[in-house]
């Protein structure tokens, strides 16, 4: 079985559901808190989908560690075999270790992973972990202090910070901060099981998301898991750019295919035709900018759209409201959030009661 054909934003079309391996990186200080509630997480949303007879995939998560031998799977091979991971996801340090150098073994396995086809996601330290890989460059991240690592002190920083505590983007995601690992939890669960399990965890946990947080876990979510390399590389170079400027010839110039042959191959590993999914990520792009307060006609320029009309019937189709609409409710939450200012939840602590 390929668990990277596995779509993370639709539905399977199959008889039965697949297994979609999301292994979790452990090295020394790691939290060790990771695997566990990620896995709890994932058996409360495989009965949810099973209850309403969904047939999207199934999260199997699965511990990965370094030996003598190099990375290993602590078990699970005989389902997975050889087969990269569908997501490597890489968590923080536990608070009373210092994040160590990485072993350039571990670093050689995430950097093959991604380009076999993995979604890597990096939590507090396990960002800087993936910054010491290298797969970050050029990309929009959240990340600590880049002090917690030693190791990348003296490095030129070639990805840009974010300002978001959750950064989906695409085939990297990274949370760092207060709530990290729940947020970035919860964003894998929409990305494998789609909105309406990953609701209904939230619902169940009666977990506390700020609204802010809330757009960032039902944003636009590509399929990286589909296994076409050449349509991987074409994703992976818009999300590089948000899409902007771009036409069909670069695109395929991009990923080494002819015009037809592109399109073909894209609509049937993404779901989308190049077009479409440039003006998905364009507009989850105009939305970030939205939310960090910027006037409509300034974000359509900035994502690409000259053609101001057009830019609000595009972002009134995707979204469901107009750009103008969609900022003044994001300015009414943000005063809201200030004045209620609720504790955050503890993710792990409802976990615990229900085991």
């Amino acid at each position: 079985m390929d668990a990277r054909v596995a779509p993370l934003s639709a539905p399977l079309k199959a008889t039965s559901p697949a297994l979609l391996e999301v292994a979790v990186l452990e090295y020394p200080g790691s939290l060790r808190a990771a695997a566990p509630v990620l896995s709890e997480l994932a058996q409360r949303c495989n009965r949810t989908a099973a209850a309403g007879r969904r047939s999207g995939a199934r999260m199997l998560v699965t511990r990965w560690t370094l030996s003598p031998r190099g990375m290993h799977r602590v078990a699970g091979a005989e389902l997975f075999g050889d087969t990269p991971p569908a997501i490597v996801v890489v968590p923080g340090n536990e608070p009373s270790w210092p994040l160590p150098p990485q072993d350039e073994r571990m670093l050689a396995w995430v950097r093959d992973c991604h380009d076999g086809g993995s979604v890597l996601a990096g939590c507090d330290e396990g960002g800087l972990v993936l910054a010491a890989s290298g797969v970050l460059a050029g990309r929009t991240v959240s990340l600590p202090d880049i002090s917690r690592c030693p190791s990348l002190a003296s490095t030129v920083a070639s990805w840009a910070q974010g300002d978001r505590a959750l950064v989906d983007d695409g085939d990297l995601l990274t949370a760092a901060g207060a709530d990290a690992w729940k947020y970035l939890s919860l964003r894998l669960l929409a990305r494998v099981y789609g909105q309406s399990v990953m609701a209904e965890a939230i619902q169940q946990l009666q977990l506390v998301i700020p609204r802010a947080v809330q757009d960032d876990l039902e944003r636009f979510s590509p399929n990286f898991a589909h296994g076409d390399r050449g349509i991987l590389k074409a994703q992976r170079w818009l999300h590089t750019i948000a899409a902007r400027g771009v036409t069909l010839q670069d695109i395929c110039e991009s990923a080494g295919l002819e015009p037809r042959t592109l399109q073909r191959r894209f609509l049937k590993a993404t779901g989308l035709r190049p077009i479409e999914y440039c003006q998905r990520l364009r507009i989850a792009k105009a939305q970030l900018l939205l939310q960090a307060g910027g006037i409509v006609d300034e974000v359509s320029w900035t994502v690409g759209y000259s053609d101001q009309s057009a830019f609000r019937r595009l972002f009134l189709r995707i979204v469901g409201i107009t750009p103008s609409r969609y900022r003044r409710q994001i300015i009414a939450q943000s005063r809201v959030g200030r004045s209620r200012a609720p504790a955050p939840a503890d993710l792990a602590e409802p976990l615990r009661s229900a085991a």
